[in-house]
């Protein structure tokens, strides 16, 4: 699917009007931000609802050492007998979707040993509108030394956010800046544990900027988390 957008060029003296060609279907943007022991890399996939029809964004299998998929009214799915990943709690206040008629809108499949997200089409998505910076926190705690990747996924409607990370006394923030029509994210965080004991604070946090289509609240959705090993 193509779509032409107007790219206005301000001259001297004069104000013309050329044409870009933006293909939906390859919408893509990926950022970085580096500290001495994290890093997270944001990539940002454009999706649609179609008449009620989802095109989703990609398939995710959730196979790592810990992982949760989020649903409903702070309702999960989560890797059995691990507790590496926390409960994620609202930070600020978010006024979760309850009507019957409400549309889910989970941009990605994601699929675990036993089932999968298509299993809960009849549940809404874990989202809502976030009111002023409030969002969603929770922590990791791999219980060992290494070198862990954990990939938080989300989804929101014309509204940008931050993502912080912090472990050992060091964060770093990456802002979620896409606002075109319904926006699929995956934050790839990046750590260093070297004292079993550490725990690494996660925190996604509405955040408006010029673009946002609102200023005082934004749709945004919690989908899964998923932590792995970097080998």
């Amino acid at each position: 699917m193509k779509v032409k957008l107007i790219a206005l060029a301000l001259l001297t003296t004069s104000v013309y009007a050329d044409e870009i060609e933006v293909d939906l279907e390859r919408l893509s943007n990926v950022s970085t931000v580096q500290a001495m022991n994290l890093s997270i890399e944001s990539e940002f996939i454009g999706y649609e609802l179609d008449e009620g029809k989802y095109r989703y964004a990609r398939d995710v299998e959730l196979d790592g050492l810990d992982w949760a998929f989020w649903y409903g009214d702070k309702q999960s799915v989560t890797k059995p007998s691990t507790y590496m990943i926390s409960d994620a709690v609202e930070v600020g206040e978010i006024k979760t979707v309850v009507s019957d008629s409400s549309k889910n809108a989970t941009s990605n499949r994601y699929f675990w040993q036993g089932g999968g997200s298509e299993d809960y089409l009849n549940q809404l998505s874990y989202a809502g509108l976030i009111q002023s910076n409030g969002g969603f926190s929770f922590q990791v705690q791999p219980e060992f030394n290494g070198k862990y990747s954990l990939e938080l996924y989300t989804h929101n409607w014309l509204s940008s956010a931050d993502v912080t990370a912090c472990v050992a006394n060091e964060c770093i923030t990456i802002q979620n800046d896409i606002s075109f029509h319904m926006t699929s994210i995956k934050n790839t965080i990046i750590f260093e544990i070297k004292n079993p004991d550490e725990v690494v604070d996660i925190t996604f946090k509405r955040h408006y900027r010029q673009f946002d289509f609102e200023t005082s609240q934004g749709y945004h959705g919690l989908e899964a988390i998923q932590l792995k090993e970097v080998q």
